[in-house]
């Protein structure tokens, strides 16, 4: 079997308006429109974003042969930390405690919310720098090591216990 040597994107959250599904694609059409050579896998629950509609969104701009839509997955899924703790550089919009997971421009990148511009010009220079984006992984999976193993959670967890009492 032969492994495709496309640049791989991953996003791995429900099929949801407000996870950034709509910005992920934008920035896809933008970096085929570049002729980046590339591949999106989304991994997700159908939500406010339905199959049919992703799907159409996918043939009005000639996405098909970039974009992969795989549905629910459970299990072994990966999320930020998992994607981290496998060396994977990640790419998020700024909500929630994300930022303090990802450093910024040391793990991965951090962009704007609904920006699919910002989001393809960080892909594109993860495409172009692939040895920093290795590095950015490997970074990523040595804070997971110092921050958000099991044992990290539960010294942590001491910590505060013992702080109570």
């Amino acid at each position: 079997m032969m492994m495709d040597s496309r640049f791989n994107i991953f996003f791995l959250s429900n099929m949801m308006l407000e996870k950034g599904v709509w910005t992920l694609l934008d920035a896809c059409h933008i970096l085929k429109d570049r002729g980046y050579d590339f591949v999106c896998n989304f991994v997700g629950k159908w939500s406010d974003i339905g199959e049919e509609e992703f799907a159409a969104y996918l043939q009005k701009h000639r996405l098909e042969d970039v974009v992969v839509a795989h549905g629910a997955k459970y299990g072994n899924d990966l999320v930020l930390l998992e994607a981290m703790q496998h060396s994977v550089a990640c790419i998020a919009s700024h909500e929630g405690g994300i930022v303090d997971i990802i450093d910024e421009g040391e793990t991965g990148y951090i962009v704007p919310m609904k920006d699919a511009l910002a989001l393809a010009e960080k892909v594109a220079y993860c495409m172009e720098h692939r040895d920093l984006c290795r590095e950015m992984g490997r970074k990523g999976r040595m804070k997971f090591e110092c921050e958000f193993t099991l044992q990290r959670f539960e010294e942590r967890m001491c910590d505060i216990l013992k702080k109570l009492v």
